[in-house]
């Protein structure tokens, strides 16, 4: 491997006149002292050597391409890792970030030379950013951090970087497809059931307030049975949000039907989430969330086609699924927790070279929720089992019952 090309990283130059965003404000009337000079000179070889032996432990020739300009939920440290330079923990890279609103998690790898803080939006890891970016850090004894932004995707690629060997997503990698699980007359049963469970709960409304449980998320309808499901918090809802402790009748038999078409299937599903998607409307690129659920889900899909993606962002995978109306896709294993699903938002889907317009879809999620609220999956940029969030609840369920 050639030496890597230190002037297409993202810092500046040793060169002290360097214009670059990184290097201390100079007024043209004002140069540097001695002192200022001696400090720059010194922040440069730091911001140097960093950014090197970054480089240098991803076999890399260049940052470009990879951090992000804009403000990202995921911010890189460049300089701070596991069991390599830096030799950080994750309780003590946890103080610096975890003080600062809308942290999540810290996410190290072994033998790293560089670590993740996660964050809710891009806008507070741009406050985190601000505080910690090339200033001196009391928990590492005055070290300074080079912190980076970084694409959810970019991030994926650093923490959980597989071979192109692992593309190939079917039944060995945990994604069943079957078509025609339900007949016509079933799926216009289903449809009908709906309506009238809805009926039901309209019927209990008063002071012309609705009683039904249905919610917008951005351009499609929910509505939750058994459980509901916090979008805020990516994870398990207050229940008074779910439509009814319990799962509906209608959907019982189907269950037992899956057992049938998937033998693996042995799950207990408890929790039912109803979707309505407007043509045109979709849902972004995610995993379900690896601590709320277990380790299968169920898709049935009602009403029109629609083409959802699939992506494995740690090695840059990629396939799509036409999902016809009335066919199960189920996820379990590598499909489930490493593995993205979203359908685009659009109006139409290229098939063959034809265009398919795209009319409303509907969709039944079976899920099972999980008691222990542990996940031990190798995806780390993709679980939640590390975030504050979801240990503040496994240490609150850990007292109550004890108590």
């Amino acid at each position: 491997m050639s030496s890597p090309d230190l002037h297409n990283a993202p810092f500046a130059a040793l060169d002290l006149s360097s214009d670059s965003e990184h290097s201390a404000p100079q007024s043209d009337n004002e140069p540097l002292s001695r002192r200022e000079r001696k400090a720059q000179f010194r922040l440069n070889k730091h911001r140097t050597d960093a950014y090197a032996a970054f480089l240098r432990s991803e076999n890399l020739q260049s940052t470009a391409h990879l951090f992000d300009p804009q403000p990202r939920k995921t911010l890189c440290i460049i300089n701070l890792g596991f069991g390599a330079a830096g030799c950080s923990t994750s309780s003590r890279l946890e103080q610096v970030f975890s003080a600062f609103a809308g942290f999540e998690r810290v996410v190290l790898k072994h033998n790293k030379p560089f670590s993740f803080a996660r964050f809710r939006s891009g806008d507070e890891a741009k406050i985190a950013y601000d505080a910690v970016h090339e200033k001196p850090c009391s928990a590492f004894g005055g070290k300074l951090l080079f912190i980076e932004f970084l694409t959810h995707v970019q991030f994926a690629r650093l923490a959980d970087h597989e071979p192109q060997s692992s593309q190939v997503l079917d039944e060995s990698r945990g994604l069943f497809y079957v078509p025609d699980f339900i007949t016509e007359s079933e799926e216009r049963l289903i449809m009908q059931s709906i309506r009238d469970d809805e009926e039901r709960e309209l019927r209990g409304t008063q002071n012309n307030e609705r009683s039904d449980k249905w919610f917008k998320i951005q351009d499609r309808f929910v509505k939750h049975y058994g459980h509901s499901f916090d979008y805020h918090t990516k994870h398990v809802g207050d229940a008074s949000l779910a439509a009814s402790l319990e799962l509906p009748t209608w959907i019982h038999p189907y269950i037992e039907r899956i057992r049938t078409v998937v033998p693996s299937y042995t799950c207990q599903p408890d929790q039912l989430t109803i979707q309505r998607y407007p043509p045109g409307s979709g849902i972004a690129f995610h995993t379900d969330s690896h601590t709320a659920f277990t380790d299968t889900l169920v898709i049935v899909s009602l009403g029109t086609p629609v083409q959802m993606d699939f992506r494995k962002p740690g090695a840059s995978c990629f396939t799509t699924v036409d999902l016809q109306p009335r066919s199960l896709v189920l996820m379990t294993g590598e499909a489930r927790y490493g593995w993205e699903h979203a359908i685009r938002i659009r109006r139409s889907d290229l098939i063959d070279g034809t265009v398919r317009k795209r009319c409303e879809r509907w969709s039944l999620t079976l899920r099972t929720i999980s008691q222990s609220l542990m996940c031990s999956c190798s995806y780390s940029a993709l679980c939640d089992s590390n975030d504050a969030m979801v240990r503040d609840l496994r240490s609150r369920r850990q007292t109550k019952n004890h108590t």
